[in-house]
């Protein structure tokens, strides 16, 4: 998985320091990887995020005034849905409250250590906390997060929810076409739609052949003629960030 941050701070220096202790953090994770956005102000965060960029976690500063930018930017990323964690780095704990108030994962005080930020990226890659939905089963309702999706696969008016740890959660009969189900996904950016009755995540993806991927899991998936290309340019593009 390539995990997006985003470090906002009107400070150089501790921009890059920050970007350095998460490149040394994730070179240590084998199957993972970052990529590390500097941002001079929260200004500039909104303007990303207004522009369609996301991000798996927010790395913001806190100055040590009454009313900091950059917690007004963080609860209006939070008033657009964005569920993806927050962090704070400050001089000073005043502003503690009102961070948590806006779901702040955490609130590290300056100068940042190495084990702290450790502590928080560890926690910010957990699935639970990227983005999820929702999924109406036989036993109740179930929350599926993204990161933990392998592949979907529908048969008979039933959405398959193929995971990572091998369960297969199966939805209820649908209501709704299986492009109403697939849309939230493949807006999301780690999904791919192969074939009409398939969507399947880019990092679960291991090889591609004439016809079908291969799944983490071994599962093989079906490609139609005239959609390996489009497949193809998909895995590349999320492959190369």
């Amino acid at each position: 998985m390539i995990f997006h941050i985003a470090v906002c701070s009107p400070d150089a220096a501790l921009r890059s320091g920050l970007e350095r202790q998460c490149m040394e953090y994730f070179a240590r994770r084998e199957e993972d990887a970052c990529i590390v956005q500097q941002l001079a102000d929260p200004e500039t965060l909104l303007r990303r995020d207004t522009e369609g960029e996301r991000f798996d976690l927010y790395l913001i500063e806190l100055a040590a005034v009454a009313s900091p930018a950059g917690l007004k930017a963080a609860g209006e990323l939070r008033r657009r849905g964005r569920r993806a964690p927050i962090a704070f780095a400050a001089r000073t704990p005043a502003h503690a409250y009102n961070a948590f108030k806006v779901d702040a994962m955490q609130y590290l005080l300056l100068p940042v250590h190495q084990q702290e930020l450790s502590a928080l990226l560890r926690r910010a890659t957990e699935p639970e906390y990227g983005p999820a939905l929702t999924v109406n089963t036989a036993s109740g309702l179930r929350v599926l997060a993204y990161a933990g999706i392998e592949y979907l696969e529908c048969t008979h008016h039933i959405v398959h929810f193929h995971l990572l740890s091998g369960e297969d959660v199966p939805s209820l009969s649908l209501r709704v076409p299986f492009s109403e189900v697939a849309k939230p996904l493949l807006a999301d950016g780690r999904f791919v739609q192969p074939h009409r009755s398939y969507v399947v995540s880019l990092p679960a993806v291991r090889q591609l052949t004439a016809g079908e991927l291969l799944m983490a899991s071994g599962a093989r998936v079906p490609i139609p003629r005239g959609r390996e290309s489009a497949v193809r340019d998909a895995i590349q593009t999320w492959f190369r960030g």
